[in-house]
């Protein structure tokens, strides 16, 4: 299976009091998202930006590492690769997205055609030049399956541009932080709500943390909600992008749903014991002995 990703790749740079850099993690939902499907036996591929710096040149190397094809990278070398800038603040992380930098000016790469799948997210969407080629790069696609990864990240989206994301959507993956945009009331009524606004919509995942996820299967009108995860956290980082790559990657292999939603749980509740957003596993984790309550 082939799938495609539109989207910023990032370095996390962890600041001290002093200013002076910690370390630095590579990421971006997009990259991790699919790091993870590459990691599933995906062919991966990602859209993005990078600059002529040494990040950039660092996170091609880390894309091939991780099993992706950076062939639709471009490197502009009048620009920053893009970072954040991260801090705590008694004990709590404040985050700085810096602006114009590669992502923000993605370039519409020629593509080939015969995606299975193609993912979106709102952050990359920020600065018109890329958002105008992601409009290019949306309309020829043609992949059977589009995945809305909401990831709302400080004031970088609107109403405005997730109503037009939803309109090409065909699975949506929120968030328990996020579901509060899209309506009140439980997961399954608000779901309920957003299937009925948007037709082409035929999977809505919720991830709820501590107590596992959802899925409300709009075309047969089945809400799924897994059992509760047992790991204890160590870091929530990347976790809700392994989640997507695992339930889209076995719902194009025609896994069920409730299969698709067991081994996605189990996948992000691998990850967060772990530090880092794409941590090394085998495929073979997925064999998960977690299950899914099916309410009609």
């Amino acid at each position: 299976m082939k799938i495609l990703a539109f989207g910023e790749i990032l370095w996390d740079i962890f600041l001290s009091q002093n200013r002076e850099i910690t370390k630095k993690k590579i990421g971006g939902a997009p990259f991790n998202f699919a790091a993870h499907c590459s990691k599933l036996g995906a062919e991966s591929y990602i859209i993005s930006a990078v600059g002529g710096d040494e990040n950039g040149y660092c996170a091609l190397e880390e894309a091939k590492k991780l099993g992706l094809n950076t062939d639709f990278v471009s490197v502009l070398p009048q620009y920053q690769t893009g970072f954040c800038k991260i801090t705590l603040d008694n004990g709590l992380p404040n985050y700085d997205l810096v602006s114009d930098v590669a992502y923000d000016h993605i370039p519409a790469p020629e593509l080939t055609t015969g995606f299975d799948a193609f993912y979106m997210g709102t952050l990359a969407m920020r600065n018109e030049e890329s958002k105008t080629a992601f409009r290019e790069i949306v309309k020829r696609v043609s992949a059977k399956e589009i995945l809305f990864d909401v990831n709302f990240r400080k004031n970088f989206y609107s109403r405005e541009l997730v109503e037009e994301l939803l309109s090409y959507t065909t699975i949506l993956k929120i968030s328990d932080e996020e579901i509060g945009f899209f309506g009140k009331g439980s997961a399954e009524s608000v779901s309920r709500d957003i299937a009925k606004g948007h037709p082409k919509i035929k999977y809505i995942c919720l991830t709820l943390g501590k107590d596992g996820a959802s899925v409300f299967d709009c075309k047969n009108n089945e809400f799924y909600q897994s059992e509760n995860p047992k790991s204890k956290p160590v870091s929530t980082v990347g976790a809700g992008d392994s989640f997507a790559a695992a339930f889209l990657v076995n719902l194009l292999k025609g896994e069920a749903v409730e299969v698709c939603l067991s081994n996605a749980v189990k996948l992000s509740d691998f990850v967060v014991t772990q530090m880092g957003a794409v941590p090394d596993y085998s495929a073979d984790l997925l064999f998960a002995e977690l299950g899914t309550k099916k309410q009609l």
